[in-house]
């Protein structure tokens, strides 16, 4: 095969990969912009259709503990959910549908909230 047939060939290859890249790319589902301060430290957390961002991790890299606040929002919620809570070990799943059980600490006790992000003051 002549080199100049080779690379027309290779650019075409390229071309083709870079628009179906793309085409990929525009089907990404977008989220709504954050109503929580985005600008603070925090770790992202996605559970039960919640987005949930813990504040000021004890780790960046890999977090442990946050220092607080919480702030809940999702696309259903009429606005985020901000809850002023320290020493945050884990959010998880509620025990009812669309409840969080949020996990704080202080020294050796665990203590277990229970938050319903919809009757959220």
């Amino acid at each position: 095969m002549k080199p100049n047939r080779l690379h027309t060939l290779f650019a075409l290859g390229a071309l083709l990969l870079g628009a179906s890249l793309g085409a990929c790319a525009a089907e990404t589902p977008s989220l709504s912009p954050s109503r929580c301060d985005s600008g603070t430290p925090h770790s992202l957390r996605q559970v039960d259709g919640y987005r949930v961002l813990l504040y000021e991790p004890d780790d960046q890299a890999a977090p442990q503990a946050w220092q607080g606040p919480v702030c809940i929002e999702a696309d259903t919620l009429a606005k985020a959910c901000v809850l002023d809570l320290s020493l945050v070990k884990a959010v998880e799943p509620g025990p009812r549908p669309g409840t969080l059980r949020i996990t704080t600490f202080s020294g050796s006790m665990a203590y277990r909230q229970d938050v319903d992000p919809r009757q959220c003051p």
